[in-house]
Formats: structure tokens, sequence, C-alpha cells
């Protein structure tokens, strides 16, 4: 298995996309009244869909 590097730039995109993914999570889960499991799916999402634009900003620039 290779190991995924991440630029400066893939770093800003994979933080951004933690910190909005648990922010909604957050938001989401004071209406559902689950804040735990929301903010833990809302930071999981955030990752990987971080993960997923930074690895297509990668390969859009080539």
């Amino acid at each position: 298995m290779e190991k995924f590097m991440l630029s400066e730039e893939g770093y800003e995109y994979l933080t951004k996309g933690i910190a909005i993914g648990v922010g909604i999570g957050i938001f989401a889960g004071a209406f559902l009244g689950n804040i735990i499991f929301t903010f833990a799916a809302g930071g999981v999402i955030g990752m990987i869909s971080g993960l997923i634009y930074s690895t297509y900003k990668k390969f859009k620039k080539k």
C-alpha cells in the first residue's frame, strides 16, 4: 500500500474539510439530539471529502 502524501495545499483542504464537517455535524446533532454521533460522523465525512478534493485538485493540475 502506497503512502498518501499531501502538500501544504492538501493539508489546507483536509483541515477545512474536517472543520466544516464537524461544524455541520454539531449543528445537525443539535436538531437530531445526538451531538456526539453527528460530531464524529461529520469529522469522518469531512476528512474523506477533504482527501478526495485534494486528490482531485492534484490530478487537475497535471
